[in-house]
């Protein structure tokens, strides 16, 4: 007569349970951030009156997926000026960094070091002006593309005399081989799997008159929506009227 076997399960532990939902969640988190949608807020002027200072943002990370930019997008990219790694921390696998020395200000540490942190470089937005093959020049703020004029109708000057303090020390990526200039620039033709881009409050915005091409691989999406919108302060300066608008 054979015997049986008898199979016996084995009862997950309420630790094992929790710790498997857990790293699910983050799997899933870590996806839909980095392929789907994300959420950031503005922080600076640049864009100006298209996005605004305190405009929460969802931006599509599917779209350039399949796409490719084309002139006159939006696009969420990470950020050139940014340096590649922080500073005093040792590259383990990106983007995860050991810290090895301790930050201090006036003789006092802050920030111990001798750490693992978690650095990426800022998302940030700006609009695509030039395309690959294109020659570009600016004169008196004007942008010419192929020796045309071309006018998005959302861009705008507001500085008529000197340059913002946060631009005014900055050198510009084309100053010593094309005579660059925040208002005269080039000719300068873009390069292969590179775009030219520009912030729509043109005289406040850090772009590529400043630190070069965009590179393509650096594109991450295009901003969809404003989900909601603060300016400073409390209540009242809540903008009600740009909730759920979307992005052009």
């Amino acid at each position: 007569m054979e015997k049986t076997k008898k199979i016996v399960k084995f009862k997950k532990g309420f630790f094992q349970d929790w710790t498997e939902a857990i790293l699910w969640a983050f799997v899933v988190a870590m996806l839909i951030r980095n392929y789907t949608f994300q959420n950031f807020k503005i922080p600076s002027g640049s864009m100006e009156q298209t996005l605004l200072v305190g405009d929460y943002l969802v931006a599509n990370k599917l779209k350039y997926l399949f796409n490719e930019p084309q002139r006159g997008e939006i696009v969420t990219f990470r950020n050139p000026d940014d340096p590649k790694y922080p500073a005093n921390c040792f590259p383990i696998i990106a983007p995860i960094y050991w810290r090895y020395e301790d930050i201090k200000q006036n003789n006092r540490i802050v920030e111990k070091g001798n750490r693992f942190i978690w650095y990426e470089k800022k998302n940030i937005v700006k609009r695509i002006i030039g395309m690959p093959g294109d020659t570009i020049y600016i004169r008196d703020k004007q942008i010419f593309i192929n020796d045309e004029l071309y006018i998005t109708g959302k861009e705008q000057f507001l500085d008529q005399r000197l340059l913002p303090r946060e631009l005014s020390d900055r050198r510009y990526s084309f100053q010593v081989e094309k005579k660059g200039s925040r208002d005269n620039l080039g000719p300068i033709e873009v390069p292969d799997g590179k775009y030219f881009v520009l912030g729509d409050n043109r005289d406040y915005s850090l772009d590529s008159r400043y630190w070069g091409f965009l590179d393509r691989k650096d594109i991450t999406g295009t901003p969809a929506v404003i989900f909601f919108s603060k300016g400073d302060g409390f209540l009242k300066n809540f903008r009600f009227n740009r909730m759920f608008n979307l992005i052009k």
